[in-house]
């Protein structure tokens, strides 16, 4: 006797569903819209004050080589800013030429009109070892320090000296974009750490 066959022609109740529902895709939707209101602004603050990071990260590293190059080296070194060019440089004085050979120097051919100075700036007497220009639209909105001398010479140039024992000049410095948002630096004179933080 031949038995019944178990085999199903109609279709399988395991079968899986393919796809989703309308409510599933409206649920993720409205999933995503919180996830991105929530992210939203805290990329757009993050965006805004990459430029003042940035600064902040190049004048800490800036500090940081020169302190060191100064204790290898056993020689002064400073630090610059030009806050008109915003342009920040390092390296050691310049020596002071005899310029009794018959050669003219810089400033002789400049007062008599021989060379242009349109574009240059002055570099305080500093030979530029390393230098970079900080991002446009920035401005400093502050500096202090124990000025000298040679700070009041040079009325466009902001001046860190880093001596071979390890300690520096203490600064207090605050950059300032295109949109008033602001970040201030300030160094310890006796590790040469640089710290910063946004102003609100």
């Amino acid at each position: 006797m031949i038995g019944k066959s178990s085999y199903q022609s109609g279709p399988s109740k395991d079968k899986r569903r393919a796809g989703f529902t309308l409510i599933e895709v409206i649920l993720v939707a409205v999933v995503i819209t919180i996830i991105s209101g929530i992210a939203f602004p805290y990329f757009a603050g993050s965006y805004k004050g990459n430029k003042l990071r940035l600064s902040a990260r190049t004048i800490s590293r800036m500090a940081r080589y020169a302190r060191s190059m100064s204790i290898m080296r056993e020689k002064p070194l400073t630090l610059v800013l030009n806050h008109e060019t915003m342009e920040v440089y390092l390296g050691e004085y310049q020596e002071q030429t005899d310029t009794s050979d018959g050669e003219l120097d810089q400033d002789v051919l400049k007062r008599l009109g021989y060379t242009d100075d349109e574009g240059s700036s002055e570099t305080g007497g500093i030979e530029k070892e390393v230098h970079k220009f900080l991002p446009d639209g920035l401005t400093v909105k502050l500096f202090e320090k124990e000025r000298t001398q040679e700070d009041d010479q040079y009325a466009s140039l902001y001046m860190i000296r880093f001596f071979p024992n390890g300690q520096c000049d203490w600064f207090e410095m605050e950059l300032e974009d295109n949109r008033g948002i602001s970040i201030r630096l300030e160094n310890d004179p006796i590790s040469g750490k640089v710290k910063s933080e946004f102003m609100q």
